[in-house]
């Protein structure tokens, strides 16, 4: 559903039937709008020791998500809060910060990626029924209206899904809407509990889910945001540590104003600056793309970052590789099978443990006599699971 059909459908709203079941809350949604009613859910939601959770946001314009809606359920309620009426929600971010508590979610980075940096710790306790999908037989990544669909037999409305959450009052299809993404989580959970304890999975399960917590995985790399831009392989390793300098002045920057970084200085005009090298601050506004208040308000930070980035040092040039790509991408299919044949025999997806593209650089160095890197595939949990075959001793013996 679009936003105008949320807002403006004179077509009386007829929401779907709540599945009857002892897990899911079947009353209407109560909406939290003042630090009372916030401070009775807190203490609801303390009680029950666990809750689903989930929020809305819109993020287009603005470097950090514009939070609009906070959406908990327990087996007793459902609570949709507005952070748009209620300006303190320190007591809320204490629930996620608190161990003591599980909190359910689904594809939860987004929503968990606001604690760190509200509150300087981390989330806790958290249960990711799509992680946890991929562990209990599931497909992976597997969507919430599918989760729901394969676990309980019910359909998702998601018609609301990408309506204007801080538009206010809040219409029947959107609250329908935002209530239905908790409102199963608790039934979901216990299944997926069960379900783990027959597989034998809860111990990789709960580190899985501990992974999330970790603030490392909330901290933006500038240099790994996919760029548009066009020719970064003919430039020069000084003019690419310019490019690079210019990534991220800008991430610096639009996070200060809370803009995106595109939206302040698109790749285009990055690379047409590190191209041309502009000296002079008069020479930044006639290079193509860049902005005129860029030119103008902030021309002696880029002049200062191109010269930071001219002295050194420079990117390396990328290794090229002893192998051939068709010995590469046999070996990789190679790993991949053994990978999937273990992941199987433990009914688990084997996309949520790895894929060939993260396979790709263990196989490569291998072939080429380098040092194996770390990843996520060769420590943790996933290496407990599969052993052997992701150990240095398996993997140097890999045949092309």
């Amino acid at each position: 559903m679009s936003d105008e059909a949320a807002h403006n459908n004179d077509e009386p709203f007829r929401p779907a039937p709540i599945l009857e079941h002892p897990l899911v809350c079947a009353t209407n949604p109560v909406l939290v709008d003042t630090p009372e009613k916030l401070a009775d859910a807190i203490e609801h939601l303390r009680s029950a020791g666990t809750f689903g959770y989930d929020t809305e946001f819109i993020g287009e314009d603005s470097y950090y998500p514009h939070l609009c809606v906070i959406q908990a359920a327990t087996t007793q309620r459902v609570l949709l809060i507005d952070p748009l009426a209620i300006e303190d929600l320190s007591t809320w971010w204490a629930l996620l910060n608190d161990d003591s508590l599980c909190k359910i979610l689904h594809a939860g980075a987004q929503d968990i990626e606001p604690v760190y940096r509200l509150t300087g710790k981390p989330a806790a306790n958290l249960f990711d029924t799509q992680v946890i999908a991929g562990l209990v037989g599931l497909d992976y990544p597997l969507s919430l209206g599918n989760t729901i669909q394969a676990i309980l037999g019910v359909a998702h409305d998601a018609g609301a899904k990408f309506s204007k959450w801080d538009r206010r009052p809040l219409t029947p299809q959107q609250i329908h809407y935002a209530a239905g993404d908790v409102r199963y989580l608790c039934a979901i959970h216990a299944w997926m509990q069960d379900k783990l304890m027959e597989l034998g999975n809860s111990d990789l399960a709960k580190q899985a889910c501990e992974e999330l917590c970790d603030p490392i995985r909330y901290a933006f790399d500038p240099l790994a945001r996919k760029v548009k831009a066009k020719g970064l392989n003919k430039l020069s390793r000084k003019k690419r540590a310019v490019f690079n300098g210019l990534l991220v002045w800008r991430e610096k920057l639009a996070r200060e104003l809370n803009v995106t970084p595109r939206g302040l200085l698109a790749d285009e005009a990055a690379y047409e600056i590190a191209e041309n090298l502009p000296r002079e601050q008069h020479l930044i506004g006639a290079i193509k793309f860049v902005p005129r208040p860029i030119a103008e308000q902030y021309g002696d930070a880029v002049l200062e970052t191109i010269e930071a980035a001219i002295a050194g040092p420079h990117p390396k040039k990328p290794i090229s590789p002893k192998h051939s790509r068709d010995d590469l991408r046999h070996a990789v299919n190679a790993l991949w099978d053994r990978v999937a044949q273990a992941c199987e025999a433990r009914s688990i997806a084997p996309a949520a443990v790895t894929s060939k593209r993260e396979l790709g650089p263990l196989v490569s160095a291998v072939l080429d006599g380098r040092p194996i890197p770390q990843r996520p595939i060769n420590t943790g949990w996933r290496r407990d699971l599969l052993g052997d075959i992701v150990s240095d001793e398996a993997l140097v013996v890999i045949d092309a």
